[in-house]
């Protein structure tokens, strides 16, 4: 009896250092048959039986090409600039470490592109040290500020030959709006032309403000919160809420209140916020809303 043990026993050390070599072979991790050596012979048909008996009755079938080609890629016909693309970082951040002569290059180039949509992003080089690129974004700036001036006061002829009409009149609004949003405006141009855009509101429809276009309402909403109207702003927020349900409009009105130093009137607009399903906030609104929440 002991003799068939002992053989049983080098039996299973034999295969076990068998299966070791095997899985070192492989590279793969050889911990494993110490299961082996503490559990003789068991340890071999508990660990391969459920693999043969998968393999031999429960074999899976399945579509390769289902697998494989489930995702189309695109093939891409237009050549990515690499060196290009690895080397894109802020006008603001390569200004800073660049020389007169590659300031120079960079704002031209940009420039060159589309000047109309790209002066914003020069906009931090206006007081630069060289003067001569400070030069071409004040020039820049001045092209595109009259550029936006015309367009505005175009719509405006048109809208002052045909009053009753209210594409023209809505076209005149969205003219001017683009223009104060330009970035262009100094303080005092932008207060005067903000006034301007509420006036016309106003007397719009002989006051009646319910015809208006929603995205009208909203940056007549922000303006008057700009301007620090905010008696006409808490009205037209409390009378023509359905409009105005927006991130934007909800962050105007929790400025102004914060203004005010109005907590009551705060604290409600932040709960409304938090209730109105139809708004879907941004990720910096989330962030605001969360920050004031931890707050109240």
């Amino acid at each position: 009896m002991a003799k068939w043990l002992i053989l049983f026993l080098l039996a299973n050390l034999m295969g076990t250092v068998a299966y070791a070599l095997y899985r070192a072979k492989r590279k793969e991790s050889i911990g494993l048959v110490l299961f082996f050596l503490f559990l003789p012979g068991l340890g071999f048909v508990f660990y391969f039986a459920p693999q043969w008996i998968q393999k031999t009755f429960l074999k899976q079938h399945y579509d390769r090409d289902s697998l494989v080609k489930r995702l189309a890629i695109p093939k891409n016909t237009e050549q990515v600039d690499v060196e290009r693309e690895l080397n894109v970082v802020p006008v603001k951040d390569a200004m800073a470490v660049s020389d007169n002569f590659q300031k120079r290059s960079l704002l031209l180039n940009q420039l060159r592109k589309d000047i109309h949509s790209n002066y914003r992003e020069l906009l931090a080089a206006e007081a630069d040290e060289d003067s001569e690129s400070a030069h071409y974004v004040a020039a820049a700036k001045m092209e595109v500020y009259a550029a936006r001036q015309k367009e505005w006061t175009q719509a405006l002829k048109a809208h002052q030959a045909d009053p009753n009409n209210e594409e023209l009149f809505e076209q005149m609004l969205g003219e001017l709006e683009r223009f104060l949003d330009s970035g262009l405006l100094s303080a005092r141009e932008a207060t005067i032309y903000k006034k301007r855009y509420c006036d016309f509101v106003r007397e719009a429809h002989g006051g009646d403000l319910a015809g208006l276009n929603g995205e009208i309402l909203k940056t007549y909403l922000r303006f008057l919160v700009d301007l620090k109207e905010y008696g006409q702003a808490l009205q037209l927020w409390k009378t023509h809420r359905p409009a105005l349900r927006s991130e934007a409009c909800y962050m105007k009105m929790l400025a102004m209140f914060y203004a005010q130093r109005d907590k009551a009137q705060f604290d409600q607009c932040i709960r409304e916020l938090q209730a109105d399903a139809g708004v879907r906030l941004s990720a910096s609104g989330l962030e605001s809303l969360r920050y004031w929440l931890e707050r109240t």
